[in-house]
């Protein structure tokens, strides 16, 4: 169990070894493009905190508006005093943080400072508002104004080659994350790919287990059906064989003695033994070549009125004291099927049909069309069939409880002199398999302790032409 169990594990672990390196790529796929996503998401948020030219462009509004106070005719000291506190304020907001770096890096920091110091020296809440002041500011501001302003040309040249860089690199990533993207759905579905073949690996091996243990229960079936088919018929043909082998022995001990009815009785009970064995051999014959699909159906026009009445006629020949009618619709009734399966099929129902009826009660035979069929109906006035073996009465070597099973397919009849004995249970099994060969079937009705029906049907022949007789 433990080897057994060592070699599931590798077995499994070999089966979905492929899986480690998809999965790999599956997982790593996604954490890369996730990765990518976040960093790209970052990346555009800091770039919006630190847009520049807001900033100097905000401070060249200051600083023209400065300018416009100071240069009015109607200047109001408070308005400079706002306006000048709103510029300088501007201006420390460039050389603070971020903004410095920036200025730095594009060389105007010093430029902005010196501005800043400029500005400072002529601030009205220390010089003190006068026309000499508003004067120098108006001149300041004229001044910082192309300054500021080539700042912010520079600012956006700068920008617009950033933002040109940064939206390469946005490219680039979104690239990269669409093939990350696209190699994790690769990688899924080789994952999927993978599991449907094991699934169906499994799923096969799954059905081979199954068939091979329906073969197995197959074979164990048709070996114990073999055993009891051999069981069954070496008794059945040990008892007609005795019959005959005692019959002689009493003609031979007879010796001169033997008259002409001691010589026609034992005659006919070996006609009848004969008969048995012969009917014997031709159903396991049959059986045999509807084992094989050896038996194929000969299908020509059958009239079946002439049919029954032969095969009647022959049973009156071996039971010349049994009481049999026939009885048949108007005109020729014609059927679809094989002369010799059908006749057999007769032979079977008027055999069964004697044997469970008493010795001088009649057997009712007949011959009717109904719809699209042809049908042969034998009654007889027997002990009917129990309700527990109904189910299984075209069932292969199933004997039901004592008395009118009609599976017991050839045992001795009653009235006959021959003595009882369970059949082979293939009588009515092979009926019912030849009729279902030709397109018919057999169905049946019983009342206990009255008697039982079985009929034969055919399909009709929907054109008349020669039938056989």
């Amino acid at each position: 169990m433990t080897d057994m169990g060592a070699r599931t594990m590798q077995n499994q672990w070999a089966q979905y070894a492929p899986f480690l390196p998809v999965l790999l790529v599956f997982l790593g796929s996604l954490v890369f493009a996730l990765a990518k996503s976040s960093a790209l998401e970052r990346d555009m948020r800091i770039a919006a905190t630190q847009n520049m030219l807001w900033v100097v462009t905000q401070t060249q509004m200051e600083v023209l508006a400065l300018t416009l106070a100071v240069g009015g005719p109607d200047r109001d000291d408070a308005q400079i005093s706002q306006r000048f506190d709103l510029t300088l304020s501007r201006m420390n907001l460039l050389m603070e943080g971020p903004q410095a770096r920036y200025l730095e890096d594009i060389g105007h920091l010093g430029a902005v400072q010196d501005m800043s110091a400029s500005l400072l020296a002529l601030d009205p809440l220390e010089m003190g508002h006068s026309p000499d002041l508003h004067a120098a500011l108006f001149a300041l501001g004229q001044d910082l104004h192309p300054q500021i302003n080539r700042i912010a040309n520079d600012v956006m040249t700068r920008d617009w080659d950033k933002s040109a860089a940064r939206l390469d690199a946005y490219r680039a990533t979104q690239r990269l994350i669409i093939i990350a993207v696209s190699c994790a759905f690769l990688a899924a579905l080789a994952i999927s790919w993978v599991l449907l073949r094991n699934q169906r690996r499994l799923h096969r091996t799954a059905l081979e287990h199954m068939r091979a243990a329906n073969l197995l229960e197959q074979e164990r079936d048709v070996s114990a059906m073999y055993r009891d088919f051999a069981a069954i018929v070496s008794h059945q043909m040990r008892t007609p064989l005795s019959l005959i082998d005692s019959s002689m022995h009493r003609l031979a001990r007879m010796g001169d003695k033997v008259g002409a009815s001691d010589v026609d009785e034992r005659r006919r009970i070996v006609g009848d033994a004969v008969g048995r064995l012969t009917r014997l051999v031709d159903t396991v014959l049959l059986l045999a070549k509807l084992d094989n699909d050896q038996l194929k159906a000969r299908f020509m026009p059958l009239a079946m009125d002439q049919i029954v009445q032969s095969i009647m006629d022959e049973a009156q020949l071996r039971h010349p004291h049994r009481m049999m009618r026939l009885s048949c619709s108007d005109g020729a009734i014609v059927a679809r099927g094989d002369r010799h399966l059908v006749g057999h099929i007769i032979e079977n129902l008027l055999s069964n049909a004697l044997k469970y009826s008493p010795a001088d009660s009649a057997v009712e035979l007949r011959v009717f069309a109904q719809g699209n069929d042809v049908a042969c109906a034998v009654t007889d006035q027997g002990h009917g069939i129990a309700a527990q073996d109904q189910p299984y009465l075209f069932n292969r070597y199933f004997r039901g409880a004592e008395g009118d099973t009609r599976q017991t397919g050839q045992r001795s009849g009653q009235g006959t002199g021959q003595g009882t004995g369970q059949g082979t249970g293939l009588g009515l099994a092979l009926a019912h398999e030849l009729a279902q060969l030709q397109g018919g079937r057999i169905s049946f009705e019983t009342w206990p302790g009255k008697g039982s029906v079985f009929t034969l049907w055919l399909p009709a022949m929907k054109k008349r032409g020669e039938y056989a007789s």
